[in-house]
């Protein structure tokens, strides 16, 4: 079979949509599948190349002024057309729902072939990004009506989480819809030794660890708030990732004066992560635009507890008191008190950790892989009926 996945961006842009398409286009290509990934050029000039089996496409793209790494794809529907009919593909998978995906919906008549589109995506999203003049809730119904009519576009529309489904389902959505995590590997993420991971300085336990890109969306200044309550505990927070907010959020850190108790760790080599998991004692999100959030499926298949946002689609991955800890969202206050509980009750947080370890199994990547791939065979066996 031969599948065409579109994104953003693609490695070596890191983020959780890119992680999600390179792990689900290399899986394919393992069974068997000719894959091709159509992706936002990461120096701006279109160029082609391979990817250990994957054929990658990579599109001429724009500077984007609110995340350096990952530029603008800015090519049009005929260029699409033109990768499509040379690929000749039998499903086309887009994980983009901006441009690429109103470009790949401008195709449906003339390319008679399944359209599949998994949205990681919440309008409320663009809030974080928007000037204060921009934001209302009216302005908020307009983006989901744009999206919902984007998305109504497709045969079939994957969701994360049942949470995010839902979002768009009582926003209108009528395309039909499945449920398909992120999923995690928990043959890597496992518990295991708590050595420091090589080559990274981290600051003393217990240490409280958040992941990912560090921009606006993801609220991490609730988190060093949260730490101003915490220094009596003796806990260091560890920010490991890299992104346009550091800054900010560095100077956020000294008018605190949490210098000594909080560490940038910038970029952190895949190959180290597991270790930076297990070197760490909690893990704390307080995003509140998670579809699901890959880094707290990691935290969670290495044993550790989460401290979470009640937010997004976070309550459906983290169990208050069971797996974690679950917070009013942007209440630094409460996310304080709530990583002071874990830090000083070790035995709990390694009860909640275990539990989690159990959970993150049914996030297991391989059932991931086995979902994209019966939906891409009946995806194919029956358009143009599209009966999914």
């Amino acid at each position: 079979m031969r599948i065409l996945l579109v994104s953003h961006a693609y490695p070596p842009t890191i983020s959780g949509v890119t992680v999600v398409v390179s792990k689900v286009a290399h899986e394919m290509v393992r069974r068997g599948h000719d894959v091709l990934v159509v992706a936002a050029s990461d120096t701006g000039a279109p160029y082609e190349h391979d990817d250990d089996g994957v054929h990658v496409v990579r599109v001429r793209s724009a500077p984007n002024p609110y995340w350096r790494a990952g530029r603008l794809p800015i090519t049009g529907s005929e260029h699409l057309a033109e990768i499509v009919s040379g690929f000749s593909p039998h499903v086309v998978h887009s994980h983009e729902s901006a441009w690429l995906a109103w470009q790949l919906s401008r195709l449906r008549e003339e390319i008679p072939l399944p359209l599949l589109a998994t949205c990681h995506f919440v309008p409320r999203f663009l809030s974080h990004y928007a000037g204060r003049a921009l934001r209302s809730e009216a302005r908020e119904r307009v983006a989901w009506r744009v999206a919902v009519r984007l998305l109504d576009r497709f045969d079939c529309v994957v969701f994360p989480t049942e949470a995010q489904r839902r979002m768009y389902v009582a926003a209108g959505l009528a395309a039909p819809t499945r449920v398909i995590s992120n999923g995690v590997d928990v043959a890597r993420y496992r518990p295991g030794p708590a050595d420091d991971p090589p080559g990274i300085e981290l600051p003393p336990r217990p240490r409280v660890l958040a992941v990912g890109r560090v921009a606006r969306d993801k609220r991490l200044d609730v988190l060093l708030h949260a730490f101003a309550y915490l220094r009596d505990t003796g806990a260091s927070l560890v920010i490991a990732g890299d992104g346009q907010a550091r800054g900010d959020l560095e100077r956020l850190a000294s008018e605190l004066q949490l210098e000594r108790s909080v560490a940038f760790t910038g970029p952190v080599p895949e190959a180290v992560m597991p270790h930076l998991y297990r070197a760490c004692d909690v893990y704390a999100i307080t995003s509140l635009v998670e579809v699901q959030s890959i880094t707290t499926l990691q935290a969670l298949a290495t044993g550790l507890p989460v401290v979470a946002a009640t937010a997004g689609a976070l309550p459906e991955i983290v169990q208050h008191g069971v797996t974690g800890l679950l917070v009013p969202p942007e209440d630094p206050a409460a996310t304080a008190e709530a990583i002071r509980s874990l830090v000083a009750n070790p035995e709990r947080a390694r009860a909640l950790g275990a539990k989690g370890v159990r959970a993150a199994a049914q996030h297991d990547e391989q059932r991931t892989f086995d979902a994209y791939e019966r939906l891409y065979l009946e995806a194919a066996e029956h358009h143009p009926a599209r009966r999914f």
